[in-house]
């Protein structure tokens, strides 16, 4: 009787201390694919996060709980807890991040990292927290966004007319695209390999690690770089289950998350580069688009492809400022 008494009180103690049964539940989803370095970070994110037992995280990414834009409506109502997205899809949610998305905004990465670091970081946390019920609690790079195609090379702006090119279901991109003289086809980003293989999209754009870590060099045969649009990656959490933790909880929490900022805008960087190499070992044909004919058609449209959003461009302005 006293051996199961003693054992009894052992293991109330142990809940009391904080033991296994008190760990903080966690639900990472996105849709970034597998092998992707976005996927390889989130699960250091993951490994940081545990480390100190004090979470446990279920990590979900290629679009296992839906794709982008099902996971941010999932992420507002609270049925998971994070995910790793960026300014272009919040933008459904809160239309003035779309500044994020404007082609040939950012000078480069240094720019990039000045607006994350800076007011339009901090102007992107206060819209998202106050108007949706998320808090962004990290950011980092997803690279500068270049142009690929099945059938023939993107040589000049002319080239654009009449193919047939991929667009996320985001209002900015098939305005852009439409701007250029393509037509834009709308297509969500796990669907993209399908769509080029059975010419539904005679091309696409995404940041050159896209093109490897989803295989797209085995449809896609031609690369222009262009560097045209940037997209900022964010780190978000249910701002209910943020204000539900502990004080030590949410130390965790931060702490990891500027690891996740610190060793992912570097490697982002040098992906970029490995990236090009890794197309041309596949027979991709990768070239430089002289961008002065886009720049000179998308810059003075910038208004329009925001829906003339005062707050949009008032972000626009932000970001110019820390140029």
């Amino acid at each position: 009787m006293i051996g199961k008494f003693t054992a009894t009180l052992g293991t109330a103690l142990f809940l009391l201390a904080g033991g296994a049964s008190a760990q903080t539940r966690l639900t990472l989803a996105h849709h970034n694919a597998i092998g992707s370095q976005i996927t390889n970070i989130a699960e250091r994110f993951k490994a940081c996060v545990e480390k100190d037992k004090l979470f446990s995280v279920a990590h979900h990414p290629a679009g296992q709980l839906g794709n982008a834009r099902e996971v941010v409506e999932q992420l507002k109502l609270g049925a998971i807890d994070m995910t790793v997205t960026d300014t272009a899809y919040m933008s459904n949610v809160q239309p003035e991040l779309a500044a994020f998305q404007l082609p040939f905004l950012f000078s480069g990465w240094e720019h990039a990292e000045r607006a994350m670091d800076g007011e339009p970081g901090k102007a992107v946390s206060e819209l998202l927290q106050k108007n949706q019920g998320v808090r962004a609690i990290s950011f980092m790079h997803n690279g500068f966004r270049d142009v690929m195609s099945v059938k023939k090379p993107m040589n000049s702006i002319d080239d654009f007319k009449g193919v047939k090119f991929r667009s996320p279901p985001i209002p900015i991109w098939v305005k852009m695209f439409e701007a250029l003289g393509a037509t834009p086809v709308t297509v969500d980003w796990s669907e993209v390999y399908p769509a080029m293989q059975a010419g539904l999209a005679e091309g696409l754009e995404a940041p050159a690690e896209g093109f490897v870590n989803s295989k797209l060099f085995e449809v896609g045969k031609f690369v222009a770089k262009t560097g045209h649009m940037y997209n900022l990656m964010m780190l978000v959490i249910n701002e209910r289950k943020f204000q539900s933790l502990g004080e030590k909880e949410r130390g965790v929490l931060t702490t990891c998350a500027a690891d996740f900022r610190k060793t992912g805008n570097p490697e982002v960087v040098k992906l970029t580069t490995d990236s090009y190499a890794v197309l041309e070992s596949r027979g991709v044909k990768v070239s430089t688009l002289d961008t002065g004919p886009m720049r000179a058609r998308l810059q003075p449209i910038w208004p329009a492809l925001v829906n003339n959003s005062a707050g949009a461009l008032d972000i626009v302005k932000k970001i110019d400022a820390v140029r």
